[in-house]
């Protein structure tokens, strides 16, 4: 063999071996994407992200749960059931408390979550003089679906809620507060320039959903590459949602309506950095961005409930 041959046949042992091991690695962590995906993403039964308190674990976050069932009791006189039916067929269901004012707050919260996990939510809105309109996202509580969607579709469902309160009450301004994913629900309803639209409050948002991906396979102690692509790629399949080219930062820029960005330094969901990029991407001329230095993620209100509740409330009435 000739010199050249030589170096090209060991490149082609080289080759060989690393596309061997790519393909082995690939293989071998699809199961370990399948299940995270499955775990997060998946409804596979009635019971799992059903109404009730979804981490009872967490002290902290069966505080605010408990706080907003007593909030949810005080005021159930005013509570009327609501349904529509998302654009793909399924039957949503939420709550409009009615406290005859002429404008409406629609609560986003984050992955999982249902009606009773936005009643913590909803006094300062209540105080603002804001109906409120909780909701059960597509595959979580009383609502149809398997599949969540990274608030792709989850988006599309918050538009038609306010379309059907608008025609039922004759409401013509409404706010959405979104939490984690419910922010990136809020900024594709405001991108698409919902017409009764007024405002938008976004806690803890994320400028893609693939850098979530990133930090919760992370957090759990996974391998992320390459994990998170094989997720990404199940999203495709299953939830007819593409990651990669739907961003949030790229929605933002569309925007036109006031924001107001809350977020905390100590967050481990999203990163702080994100939080940065996204607001300076925001195409509104109105909007304002707060940091929380304590505070998990979501849980920004109860670590610092007089700051956040008056941020909101001059949000409202500014």
């Amino acid at each position: 063999m000739t010199p050249v041959q030589v170096i090209l046949f060991i490149a082609a042992i080289v080759l060989f071996i690393a596309l061997s091991g790519f393909i082995f690695m690939w293989v071998y962590v699809w199961g370990i994407a399948k299940k995270q995906y499955s775990e997060m993403f998946i409804r596979t039964s009635p019971d799992k992200w059903a109404r009730g308190n979804s981490c009872p674990e967490n002290a902290e976050h069966s505080v605010m749960f408990d706080t907003g069932m007593k909030w949810g009791e005080e005021n159930a006189s005013y509570k009327e059931d609501i349904e529509i039916t998302s654009r793909d067929g399924l039957k949503l269901k939420g709550e409009y408390f009615n406290f005859g004012y002429d404008r409406a707050v629609l609560i986003l919260a984050g992955r999982a979550e249902t009606v009773l996990y936005c009643y913590y939510f909803a006094e300062v809105f209540q105080k603002a003089g804001c109906n409120v309109i909780v909701v059960d996202p597509r595959a979580c509580g009383l609502s149809e679906g398997i599949y969540t969607t990274a608030g792709m579709k989850e988006g599309e469902d918050a538009g038609l809620w306010i379309d059907h309160i608008h025609e039922k009450y004759g409401i013509n301004e409404f706010y959405i507060h979104g939490i984690c994913v419910g922010s990136a629900q809020a900024i594709y309803v405001a991108a698409a320039h919902q017409a009764y639209l007024k405002g938008i409050i976004l806690e803890g948002p994320y400028s893609a959903f693939y850098k979530v991906l990133l930090m919760r396979t992370k957090n759990h102690g996974k391998p992320t590459f390459p994990v998170c692509i094989q997720m990404a790629m199940l999203y495709k399949k299953l939830a007819g949602v593409n990651v990669f080219k739907n961003k949030p930062i790229e929605e933002i820029k569309k925007v036109e309506v006031p924001a107001l960005f809350l977020c905390g330094r100590e967050d481990k969901s999203n990163s702080p950095d994100d939080f940065e990029l996204i607001y300076n991407a925001c195409g509104s001329a109105k909007k304002k961005f707060v940091w929380f230095d304590h505070g998990a993620h979501s849980h920004l209100r109860i670590v610092n409930l007089e700051k956040y509740d008056q941020e909101v409330t001059q949000f409202l009435n500014g």
